[in-house]
């Protein structure tokens, strides 16, 4: 059986009955990307602004228990210093506390100054710097250096009075 028509190929493009299926495909597809980029956009807001204050709260509180060692060692080599002999020959006073810090807050590095003042803390991304003061009578070093375990260090020989320093463990 002829198709009275004509030819076949003629027939075809007067068809449009599968047109709306691909138009419908293609439309949920736009419409469903749309979407998903609407709620990347928007939760990407939402934890940038919550990774910010988590790391400003975890630095907090590593801040201070880095300038609560600072002023133990600070005690500690004071102690140190009351019994011993200023005699050139006299034993040294050595005094060592080592504090454990995580090397990363949030996942983010950051870096810890010391000085006579205070210590400070600091992260690049996001730009955070929190600074806690500590109430050391000696002589600080000032020091920065990568966040993790720290080392503080006293030690004086002779008449001489020591520094407190701060290096990386």
């Amino acid at each position: 059986m002829r198709d009275p028509r004509g030819s076949g190929g003629a027939r075809f493009l007067d068809d449009g009955r599968a047109v709306s299926v691909t138009v419908g495909y293609v439309m949920t597809l736009a419409i469903g990307a749309i979407l998903l980029s609407g709620v990347a956009i928007g939760v990407g807001g939402v934890v940038e602004s919550q990774t910010e204050r988590t790391v400003e709260s975890d630095l907090s509180v590593l801040g201070q228990t880095a300038a609560a060692n600072v002023e133990s060692a600070d005690r500690l080599a004071r102690a140190s210093e009351v019994d011993r002999s200023t005699d050139p020959g006299a034993t040294a006073a050595n005094v060592s506390v080592v504090v454990r810090l995580p090397s990363r807050v949030a996942g983010v590095p950051y870096e810890i100054t010391v000085d006579d003042d205070a210590v400070t803390l600091r992260t690049e991304r996001p730009e955070t710097t929190l600074v806690i003061d500590h109430a050391a009578r000696l002589n600080v070093t000032p020091a920065t250096v990568r966040g993790g375990s720290i080392r503080l260090a006293y030690s004086s020989t002779g008449a001489d009075a020591g520094n407190l320093t701060v290096v990386e463990r």
